[in-house]
């Protein structure tokens, strides 16, 4: 019999525990309405304190205005389980599920309600609502596949700026970081004109290809014009582009002796191909785009003054990722459901996942983004994106370190108090960094209900 009852006290203790640890709010009422038990994550997330619950009922808690809604009433009155989303007064919503129990004679004998704060759940809802308002905002007039995100207002500016002038034949410089996306924008530009149906996009990386070689594939050459050439001649990329584009990426990268021939092309729309006599004339759209600082080149004499002039004479600059945050998560959900097709897949993110990939910097850009998401996917078991699937790298990076001054002096030299001092300053900093104090005891590593007891110590 004494075995029988430690059991039953054992159990009955791990069930006190695990009540009193759990995360989601728990509430509970006799078939009256009263109050009879809440645990320390209830008070969190009502904003309660334990005086205002003690020896009150729930009803009278709503029509006294003390709290704005609550579930257990209607569950007095129909005996069947009820769901609602409260919002609480102090900010904070959840979602409450309120569940009527019965004795063996059938009789309702209790109402246990869940509460489990939404609060950031409905945050991102939200955020990702206006995310997808202002992307049909910024859909593109001209059907493309090249499909540009924009949900800053930088990149909304960015994409009407290269509607405009995609109809105009001036040259444009495009300037950013690697992997900013500076080769789809030029395409854009090119799709959206009206040389876009069956007129050619060409495209060369200048810092690729070897300065000897660079101006052949360029300009062209004559049969016999070089030891190894082609005895028939090649025509360049000048001339493949004509009454297209000419998209020259890293145009920083050019030698000096090919700025001058291409000056004279933008002077001219002419230019002689490489041991060649006859002058040949086109009409080509050229789009430069550089990652490197141009006036720095100019005032190191590296490159041309008068080239420079000639190719920015529409300027576009595209901000790093870090700083039009608001473009990160809309282009996650963009390669999410590109990656879906492209590999037949059903994948989604959790909540958790998003919210750190938007606090990460992103210094390689949109290209970095693209091949990080696809390399989640891949490795992802399961439909779920969540955060075990991001690399370390970035883990890191979006891990939030709680820092303290610690005063030169304290007002006690005895190791307790300085302990205690230290003790308060490291949770109120937890919680003013962090937030929510469920999220606030897993970084500190304790449960929650200690950690409201602390807090309620220290009066924070």
């Amino acid at each position: 019999m004494q075995t029988e009852l430690d059991r039953l006290h054992w159990e009955n203790k791990l069930l006190w525990s695990l009540s009193e640890s759990s995360f989601d709010g728990i509430f509970l009422t006799d078939a009256e309405g009263l109050i009879v038990y809440f645990n320390p994550a209830y008070l969190e997330i009502s904003g309660f304190s334990k005086e205002q619950l003690i020896n009150r009922r729930i009803q009278d808690l709503v029509e006294s205005g003390e709290i704005p809604d609550a579930c257990s009433p209607e569950v007095m009155q129909t005996k069947k389980p009820v769901t609602k989303v409260i919002n609480y007064y102090h900010g904070v919503s959840a979602l409450v599920t309120s569940t009527p129990i019965f004795d063996d004679a059938g009789k309702m004998v209790r109402i246990f309600s869940n509460v489990r704060d939404i609060t950031q759940l409905i945050k991102l809802r939200a955020q990702l609502g206006e995310y997808s308002r202002r992307l049909r905002q910024a859909e593109l007039v001209h059907a493309t596949e090249n499909k540009l995100i924009a949900a800053s207002k930088v990149m909304e500016t960015i994409i009407k700026t290269a509607a405009r002038v995609a109809n105009f034949g001036s040259p444009i410089l495009i300037q950013g970081e690697s992997g900013v996306g500076k080769d789809m924008l030029a395409r854009y530009i090119h799709d959206c004109s009206d040389l876009s149906s069956d007129r050619p996009f060409v495209q060369i990386n200048c810092g690729a290809i070897p300065e000897l070689l660079l101006e052949s594939e360029l300009f062209g050459y004559e049969a016999g014009a070089f030891t190894g050439a082609s005895s028939k001649g090649k025509i360049g990329l000048l001339e493949l582009a004509n009454q297209g584009t000419l998209f020259l990426d890293e145009i920083g990268e050019i030698p000096p002796s090919l700025q001058v021939k291409l000056l004279q092309v933008l002077q001219t729309n002419t230019y002689f191909r490489v041991g060649g006599t006859k002058k040949i004339s086109l009409t080509t759209r050229i789009i430069a785009a550089t990652n490197s600082n141009l006036e720095e080149a100019l005032a190191n004499g590296r490159f041309r003054q008068d080239l420079y002039y000639r190719l920015n004479v529409i300027p576009i600059k595209i901000p790093p990722l870090r700083e039009r945050r608001e473009d990160i998560v809309p282009l996650l959900l963009h390669f999410l459901e590109k990656n879906n097709q492209k590999f037949n897949l059903s994948l989604r993110f959790s909540p958790r996942t998003i919210e750190q990939l938007a606090d990460y910097s992103w210094p390689g850009n949109v290209r970095e983004l693209c091949n990080v998401l696809e390399n989640m996917m891949i490795m992802t078991d399961g439909n779920i994106i969540d955060e075990h699937s991001i690399p370390s790298h970035i883990q890191q990076a979006t891990k939030k370190p709680l820092f303290i001054e610690t005063p030169d002096y304290f007002d006690s030299y005895k190791l307790a108090d300085i302990l205690t001092e230290v003790e308060k300053e490291v949770i109120r900093k937890a919680i003013t960094e962090l937030g929510p104090l469920r999220k606030v005891a897993i970084h500190l590593g304790i449960d929650l209900s200690t950690l409201v007891r602390k807090k309620r110590k220290y009066q924070i």
